[in-house]
Order: structure tokens, then C-alpha cells, then sequence
């Protein structure tokens, strides 16, 4: 019986003639024995490649170019008396004879198999075993007269279909780019195209602005182009590819979008007030890009070594900041293009000085209030950076201001007031870097005197007097206002009378005895400190009974006025 049946489909064929048994040239299945693979070819692709096994010795599977000739489901396994589609059967449940040998797809055939394990090893008696489900795959794609390759090669499966005149055609696995899109304007982007078949192939590449195609690189054996944008604009990169057997005016394509951008540029940095600013002020940067809408701005701070973000990127082109600590701080502004994958693609660095304000901490005078005119009074000043401030020392004696030393680093100043008075004193001070009039101002009050001075004393009676005679001493001082009196009466060397400083400028004594007296008296102003501010005394020599020309002291004249002209005695 299967002598008969194969002599029928010989007689068949005979008959049909040759063009039935032509290939179907738009598919090729390649068998590589050395990899153990099957690749099936249609329309010039490879669409897909399986592991196989083959033949245990070298020989018995077949090498050369068969068609299909036969497309069999559930084959029975003659030998073993089999039947078809039974588990047990080794050829599974499809069967793709093949014109091997002499033999019309009755011995050789890519088939099924019911030991799975066996696949991609060398275990069949000639046939090629593929998976169940991947020879129902093929059997069903698969036309008859589909020429398959079988051969031992190191070449790829595209190289032995192109070197068996088989027309493959090349397919793009991909097109990749050196840089990522966005990229800024004047960036050298290579462009890589790789194919799936190691095929003899061209490569076109073409660029559209938004406009038109332009080919940038025309067909050639490069793979790569180098291309640098120089306008920003949206962009899509094509690369066609052709196998150099093919009869297409290209066989793949891929076009990939691409954006180019104009880099963000700093125009301008500016700040709203000047550096050198005392902390707590309220600082504006403001900055201005080459194109506002497109770009981001980012502000950053220096402190010591590291940077510190104040306000990350956005669209806001300004920044307000208020420092707390005084120093002298790097601002760095930042910008970019808002599809920029840079960390920034312009900056500026700008100097900015904070200083601590000025303020007095305390003001002291070397002597306390209150001090007679022309008392030399050092005022001294102390602030919270005395090495930092500047010092100025004003006085006011109630009708203007007096200037007794500008600004300057020298934090004391000496007055030697002239006359006597309430005084107010002033100190103000100021950062040397401040722009203010002053930072900080200070007063007190000083009270400054005029010390007593007598003019001369009247008495109601001559030096030289008899006993029991009253005395009337009284002292006339220039402005007698605010002075005090005190009156001492000595015997020879001996205190025999005194009184406490008061407001009365005379006294009087009645001598009982007589003898050489001294009547002294002591004045001084009632904010003095001294023990008096002058004194002057008056000899009187009282006795009992003396001739009139009895001798006086030398210092003594008597005028008929009976006023005493002294000389002034400490």
C-alpha cells in the first residue's frame, strides 16, 4: 500500500509538471544543524527562529535545499503501528514532508515529537523534531513548495538566505541616541541604527524641521550620523534601512521624535537694594531671560562651604530674602530651559555683604555729675562690635549742638565744658558699612557748675577793736545763687568757733577776750563736692584798752568806709 501511494503522487506529479513543485519564493526556512535552529522567512523578514533537533550522526539528516511537499496531520508511526494524534506517537501531530534523498516527504520531514527533552540536542534518525506547539505553528503558516534550507553553517540565518539567492530584506531592532531629547541648540547627537539580520545593509537618515524632509545622510554602509540642530524647533529624526539584495526603495523604517531647545541665558541679575545691608532687611533678586516663558530660575545661597537651596526651580524670575546673621554671602542664580535635562544651563554669582546694626550698649563718663566748668570729662561708648562701628560724640548746653568729634572708629571723646549748665549728651553710632544717618543713638545728662568765688567781704568795724565790740562779717560772691557759707573764727591757732554751710553769707561775734583772732570764711557751690571752692579770711586783734596808734599787721588797711581790703589767703 504505501509503495502504491507513493508511486501515485509520483505519477500525480509527473503529470502536474514542474510549476507545481515550484518554491513559493516569498518564504525560505533555514535549518542550521551546528546551532540546532530553524528560522522561517516570509515576504524577505525573518518572522521567527525555533530550537530543533536533529539527526544523531552528522549524516542522517540531510544537508541542502528541499521543498515541502506534503502537509500531513496526525501522521501514523508505521512502524510501531502508531496511530495518528496518539500520545505515544514520536512524530506528534503534524508532519511537513520533505524532497530529500529520492524520497517524495515520505522519510524526511519537520515534525512533532513526543519527547520533549530530545529538542535542540542531535537525537532523531534524520527528521528534524520541533515542540507541539510551535510545528502547529508553522504547519499552519507554512505553504507547500516552501523551499528549507538545511545546512551546517557559522553564518547567520539572513547571510545563508541572501548567499541562496533568497531576497531578506533588513529590519530596523533599533535607533538610539547619544543624548536623550530635549537637548540644547549646537549639541552633536549621534544617531545609531542597528538591524535584527546581519545582512550587507544601507542606512538612510532624514530630518523633518516641521516643514520638510531632509536627508541628512543618503544610503550607505554608516549606520551612524552625527547631527547638530542648530534651531530650536520639534523635530523627527527617520532612518530607513535597505539589504542590499532588496528590490524596495527601503525595507524598514523607524522615526523618532526629537526635541531641541534654546538654552535658558541669564540676561540680567540684579538686586533691589545695593549690598551691604543690615540683617532683617528684606533683600528682591530679580532676574530676566532670554525667553521668560520657556526657562526656570533657581536661587541658591552659599553659607560657609555648601550651597543651600532658598528657592528651587520655577517660574518665579524673583526672590525675597531677609538674613538673620551677618556675613558676607555668595548668591547663585540659576536658569534653564524647562525641558533642559542640565542641572542648569546659565548661572551668576553674585557678593552680597550683611552687617550686624550698630547698637549701644552702654555710655559712661571718668567723673560723676555733677562737675565744675572747666573739668576735663572723658565720655566713653561701648557697643555690640566696637571694631565694626563708628562713634559720635554731640553735646547740647540747652540753646544748640555741639560737635565734640564726628564719626569715627574712636569710641571716646573729652569735653571740657565752660560754663555751667544742664547738659545732654549724645552718642550715636553706626555699622562703618551702614548707609543710615546712624544705627542707634544714646543721652544722658550732665550737670556742670560754676564754683564759688568771693569777691570780698564787708565788716561793720576795723581789725584792731576793743573788747565786746559786735562784729558783723558778711561775703559777697558773684552769682550768689546756689552757694553755701560756712564761717570759722580761730584764736591764734585754735578752732573757737564754726558753723554748717548754709545759705546766709554773714555772721556775727561779739569778742569777750582779747587776743589775735582770725575770722575765716569758706564758700563753694551747693552741688560741689569739694571740701570749698575759695576761702578768705580776716586777722582782728581785740584788746581791752590801746592807744590808737598801736601797731596793726602789715596786711591789714583801715578805709574810713569800714570795708577791708584783704589779700586773698588759702
Amino acid at each position: 500500500m504505501k509503495r502504491f501511494t507513493g508511486g501515485l503522487l509520483l505519477f500525480i506529479c509527473f503529470f502536474i509538471g514542474a510549476s507545481v513543485i515550484e518554491a513559493d519564493s516569498n518564504q525560505l526556512i533555514i535549518i542550521n544543524k551546528q546551532t540546532n535552529q530553524l528560522a522561517f522567512f516570509e515576504n524577505g523578514q525573518l518572522v521567527r527562529t525555533f530550537k530543533v533537533a536533529t539527526g544523531k550522526y552528522d549524516r542522517q539528516t540531510p544537508v541542502g535545499t528541499f521543498p515541502i511537499v506534503n502537509k500531513i496531520k496526525n501522521r501514523p508511526y508505521y512502524t510501531d503501528n502508531i496511530p495518528g494524534g496518539d500520545p505515544r506517537n514520536p512524530l506528534g501531530d503534524r508532519w511537513l514532508g520533505l524532497s530529500a534523498r529520492g524520497t517524495y516527504g515520505t522519510t524526511y520531514a519537520i515534525h512533532g515529537n513526543n519527547n520533549p527533552a530530545s529538542i535542540g540536542t542531535y537525537a532523531s534518525k534524520g527528521c528534524v523534531r520541533m515542540y507541539d506547539d510551535e510545528v502547529r505553528w508553522l504547519f499552519d503558516r507554512v505553504n507547500l513548495y516552501t523551499n528549507v534550507i538545511i545546512t551546517n553553517s557559522s553564518s547567520s540565518f539572513e547571510a545563508i538566505a541572501a548567499s541562496n539567492g533568497y531576497s531578506a530584506y533588513s529590519k530596523l531592532e533599533a535607533v538610539k541616541v547619544s543624548h536623550s531629547s530635549p537637548q540644547p541648540e549646537d549639541t552633536a547627537i549621534t544617531v545609531t541604527a542597528t538591524t535584527s539580520y546581519n545582512l550587507p545593509t544601507s542606512f538612510r537618515f532624514e530630518v523633518f524641521d516641521g516643514e520638510k524632509w531632509s536627508t541628512v545622510q543618503d544610503f550607505s554602509q554608516s549606520n551612524k550620523l552625527v547631527w547638530t540642530p542648530k534651531t530650536a524647533g520639534t523635530y523627527n529624526i527617520r532612518v530607513r534601512v535597505r539589504s542590499n539584495h532588496s528590490d524596495k526603495p527601503f525595507d524598514d523604517e523607524k522615526v523618532i521624535p526629537y526635541t531641541v531647545i534654546k538654552p535658558a541665558k541669564l540676561q540680567s541679575v540684579s538686586a533691589e537694594k545695593e549690598s551691604q545691608q543690615p540683617v532683617q532687611t528684606s533683600i528682591t533678586f530679580k532676574t530676566k531671560t532670554n525667553h521668560p516663558n520657556d526657562n526656570l530660575v533657581k536661587f541658591l545661597i552659599q553659607t560657609g562651604d555648601k550651597w543651600e537651596t532658598i528657592q528651587d526651580y520655577s517660574e518665579a524670575k524673583e526672590l525675597s530674602w531677609k538674613p538673620t546673621k551677618p556675613g558676607t554671602y555668595n548668591i547663585k542664580i540659576q536658569t534653564k530651559h524647562k525641558l533642559s535635562n542640565n542641572e542648569f544651563d546659565d548661572e551668576s554669582v553674585m557678593n552680597y555683604v550683611i552687617f550686624q546694626p550698630a547698637s549701644i550698649a552702654s555710655i559712661t563718663t571718668d567723673k560723676e555729675e555733677p562737675q565744675p566748668i572747666y573739668t576735663a570729662i572723658t565720655i566713653n561708648a561701648t557697643t555690640n562690635d566696637d571694631s565694626s562701628n563708628l562713634f559720635k560724640f554731640t553735646v547740647y548746653d540747652g540753646e544748640r549742638w555741639s560737635t565734640l568729634q564726628d564719626f569715627s572708629s574712636t569710641k571716646t571723646a573729652v569735653w571740657k565744658p565752660n560754663k555751667s549748665g544742664i547738659y545732654t549728651i549724645k552718642v550715636q553710632v553706626k555699622h562703618q558699612l551702614s548707609k543710615e544717618d546712624t544705627d542707634s543713638e544714646k543721652e544722658l545728662t550732665f550737670i556742670v557748675f560754676k564754683p564759688a568765688t568771693i569777691q570780698n567781704l564787708k565788716t561793720n568795724v576795723s581789725t584792731l577793736l576793743p573788747m565786746k565790740n559786735k562784729v558783723e562779717i558778711t561775703a559777697l560772691a558773684q552769682n550768689p545763687e546756689d552757694l553755701e557759707y560756712r564761717f570759722l573764727i580761730y584764736k591764734g591757732t585754735r578752732l573757737i568757733k564754726s558753723n554748717n554751710y548754709s545759705n546766709l553769707n554773714n555772721v556775727t561775734w561779739n569778742p569777750t577776750e582779747p587776743g589775735s583772732y582770725k575770722i575765716k570764711v569758706e564758700i563753694k557751690h551747693r552741688l560741689s563736692s569739694n571740701q570749698f571752692d575759695d576761702a578768705h579770711d580776716i586777722p582782728y586783734i581785740v584788746f581791752r584798752s590801746i592807744p590808737l596808734d598801736a601797731v596793726l599787721p602789715s596786711s591789714v588797711r583801715i578805709k574810713k568806709t569800714g570795708t577791708i581790703m584783704i589779700k586773698k589767703r588759702r
